[in-house]
């Protein structure tokens, strides 16, 4: 009976310790599982560009304006053409792009080395001129569409008037 019972504590013995064998290499398994999975759903890090790069991109952008100011100097117009407007207006977000970056970095200087968008705008008067001339002839919305506009406007108005009277 002695070593029944002693076969039996070793056999016990012997589960346990293949039991916290696999506990430990499932623990170390799900841990190496994690770590990857940390790594692999953590977005990659974002790439800063140099500033250099960056005022060059700005200073391209800038060059192209200019180059339309020289045409607008020799060539005298009224009004600037669709394409042209369109150029502008992508340029403007590529120099603001710029510009936030620069100031996003750290790297911004500031006047006199660094313009902002009005500054550049403001040293360019011709296009200036005709730009601000194109935003401020926008044409006027249709009738139907304004008269739709104050329709809603009025129906707005008298349901807060009902509101308030409660």
């Amino acid at each position: 009976m002695d070593t029944a019972l002693l076969v039996v504590i070793l056999l016990l013995m012997l589960l346990l310790c293949c039991f916290l064998l696999f506990y430990f290499f499932t623990q170390q398994s799900l841990r190496n599982i994690t770590v990857r999975l940390n790594t692999m759903l953590q977005p990659p890090p974002v790439q800063q560009r140099n500033p250099e790069s960056i005022r060059r991109d700005r200073a391209f952008a800038h060059d192209k304006l200019v180059l339309l100011e020289a045409d607008l100097t020799n060539n005298p117009r009224v009004d600037l053409t669709a394409e042209e407007l369109a150029s502008i207006d992508q340029l403007s977000k590529s120099i603001r792009t710029c510009i936030a970056q620069l100031k996003k970095s750290g790297d911004w200087i500031g006047l006199p080395f660094d313009f902002e968008w009005s500054d550049i705008l403001v040293r360019l008067p011709n296009v200036n001129n005709l730009y601000r001339k194109a935003f401020a002839m926008e044409p006027e919305p249709e009738p139907e569409i304004q008269a739709q506009a104050e329709e809603s406007q009025t129906i707005a108005n008298s349901t807060r008037s009902i509101g308030q009277r409660r």
